[in-house]
């Protein structure tokens, strides 16, 4: 059978269409090869979610161990973000005098 034909049969099985036993009946199959089809299906489907974490290197290893790689890139923006900003703020105070204020009168 084709992955195609194959998904289709899983997919009947777990909207409740039909038993186990009815499609393998159907399709010529022992129902531990339909049972076999669901349950990798359904492990290939948790894997594709938990694999999906933002950010670099998301991919890449466990769940446990790409929450703390996440966090960390969280962190690190943060971190950049307080540093930045004040800095911003120095030079934009060392030049406040140079800019003319909308309300003042010339």
């Amino acid at each position: 059978m084709s992955v195609q034909e194959k998904t289709q049969v899983v997919l009947s099985v777990l909207g409740g269409e039909m038993t186990l036993a009815e499609a393998a009946r159907r399709h010529g199959v022992t129902p531990q090869a339909v049972g076999q089809w669901r349950d990798r299906f359904l492990e290939a489907g948790k894997t594709s979610l938990e694999s999906r974490m933002p950010g670099p290197g998301g991919g890449a290893g466990s769940s446990a161990e790409r929450r703390p790689r996440a966090e960390a890139e969280q962190l690190k923006l943060a971190l950049a973000e307080a540093t930045v900003q004040p800095r911003i703020w120095r030079k934009g105070a060392e030049h406040v005098d140079a800019v003319p204020s909308r309300t003042s009168k010339r």
